[in-house]
């Protein structure tokens, strides 16, 4: 299993991240976020939660992708990074029958992944990797 680790590890938090940043299209163009890729309406009410949800996940994908290269930011990064989608893929399944889940489904599908990968990345190196 290391050896799977030091060949996919810094690729897969590149890739991953970069997935994840994209979030941050909501903090700056929320509008055409939420209609083009959100499948949601936009409602102008809830504009500073969406820009705020977007910076926050936007910035977690780029502390991926720094993690891929400082190991020892690792831990705390892919903690969070672990809560963080663990939660987004809950909210997407227990959501799975709302129209407004749609457009969430294949961010779900990945963080699940990066979930995955993470828990095993830890059962392998532990916390203090």
């Amino acid at each position: 299993m290391i050896r799977f680790f030091d060949l996919t590890f810094v690729w897969f938090f590149v890739i991953t991240g970069i997935g994840t940043a994209a979030a941050g299209l909501y903090a700056f163009w929320p509008r055409w976020t939420l209609k083009t890729i959100g499948k949601m309406p936009f409602v102008r009410e809830y504009t500073i939660i969406t820009q705020h949800w977007g910076i926050m996940v936007g910035l977690t994908g780029v502390f991926m992708i720094a993690a891929a290269f400082k190991v020892e930011w690792r831990t705390p990064i892919l903690l969070y990074s672990l809560l963080e989608k663990t939660f987004m893929v809950y909210l997407v399944v227990a959501n799975g029958r709302q129209a407004y889940s749609q457009g969430f489904k294949a961010a779900a599908a990945m963080d699940a992944t990066v979930v995955l990968y993470t828990i095993v990345y830890f059962a392998v190196f532990g916390f203090a990797a």
